[in-house]
């Protein structure tokens, strides 16, 4: 697939151009590796595209809206969010990473219904399936162990059996301290409404989806179709899912792993701010991952008992020893900070 694209500059002018990989070119723009003219005015979001079969097309439509005026670029835009129905934001969506283990709790608390991407996740699964143990090892870079587990896992797997809700279904420090099994009522409708596990195999999951145990990390090289790993291939639904068509707002506890899922595709209208957990060392903060998996866990306990809309609302987190550093802080991440231990 091919794309024509607008992105919104941090000064707010528009920059085109096409390309054959929409996440790869807005993060090679937003890392300083794009164009000189978007160099100088990071960060960028996406504002508009369009797909085109080929690469002819997609370049010609560059051409096209190169020539137009700002005015019309502006009005390109507008009309493309309003086909997509941006018109007044979704609730706040907090995001996090899956875990590498899982487990099946049919009895804890039922589940509500299937995955949105259950059919993509089909597609997976039988790509898996025509794998061998070896091929399995190489794409997990696991033991043989854990390897063979999984090979006879996918071999008899069936997506509408033995289902237990996503976020009982995970083991894990982030979801130990998430501590989902003991949330009140309140609390875990405010998970089922809120709460988004970004997933390899699964794309998007609430809190109440049913699902099966599976091993399929997000940056794993697995060839499907004309994609040559999974960011390609779940492209920009994630987001789309996430975004309901209408300007997101999200609270990002994911790892950068699964962040890149969604951020490619942000657009001018929606707010995205990421959480930082650390220490600060030598005047830099240090993140401590098995700390941050931690802190994720919390953070998303404690919104869950205050019932928070914004994200504004996370920064009363005063959990483990954390508390939110104004200064370090911008409208996009919220740096929470630690004392460092002394020796």
């Amino acid at each position: 697939m091919n794309y024509t694209y607008l992105l919104r500059c941090c000064d707010g002018t528009l920059y085109c151009g096409w390309t054959n990989c929409l996440e790869k070119r807005v993060a090679a723009h937003n890392s300083g590796k794009g164009a000189k003219y978007t160099r100088a005015r990071r960060p960028v979001a996406l504002a508009y595209f369009e797909e085109y079969s080929t690469r002819g097309e997609a370049m010609r439509r560059e051409a096209a809206i190169k020539r137009l005026s700002r005015a019309q670029k502006e009005a390109l835009v507008e009309e493309f969010n309003c086909k997509r129905g941006r018109r007044e934001a979704v609730a706040m969506k907090l995001i996090v990473s899956p875990a590498k283990r899982m487990q099946v709790k049919c009895d804890d608390m039922p589940w509500r219904a299937a995955p949105v991407f259950q059919k993509e996740a089909g597609e997976l699964l039988r790509t898996l399936q025509g794998f061998s143990e070896a091929e399995l090892k190489a794409l997990f870079k696991a033991n043989d162990a854990i390897t063979h587990e999984n090979y006879l896992r996918y071999q008899t797997m069936r997506l509408d059996q033995g289902l237990t809700p996503a976020v009982l279904a995970y083991v894990g420090i982030q979801y130990q301290y998430m501590a989902p099994q003991i949330f009140t009522k309140e609390q875990w409708e405010y998970v089922c409404s809120h709460l988004r596990i970004l997933s390899g195999f699964y794309g998007v999951l609430r809190a109440d989806d049913g699902v099966v145990p599976y091993r399929l990390e997000m940056q794993a090289r697995l060839k499907i179709g004309l994609h040559k790993d999974l960011h390609g291939w779940w492209g920009d639904k994630i987001y789309r899912e996430l975004s309901e068509g209408r300007p997101a707002v999200i609270l990002n506890l994911a790892s950068k792993e699964y962040s890149r899922a969604v951020e490619p595709y942000l657009a001018s209208g929606d707010r995205f701010v990421t959480c930082v957990f650390g220490t600060l060392s030598e005047g830099k903060v240090k993140v401590k991952a098995t700390e941050a998996k931690m802190a994720r866990g919390e953070m998303v306990r404690f919104l869950a008992e205050r019932g928070a809309e914004t994200p504004e609302e996370a920064k009363a987190f005063d959990r483990m020893g954390f508390s939110f550093c104004p200064e370090r802080s911008s409208d996009c991440e919220y740096v929470f900070l630690k004392e460092a231990e002394t020796k």
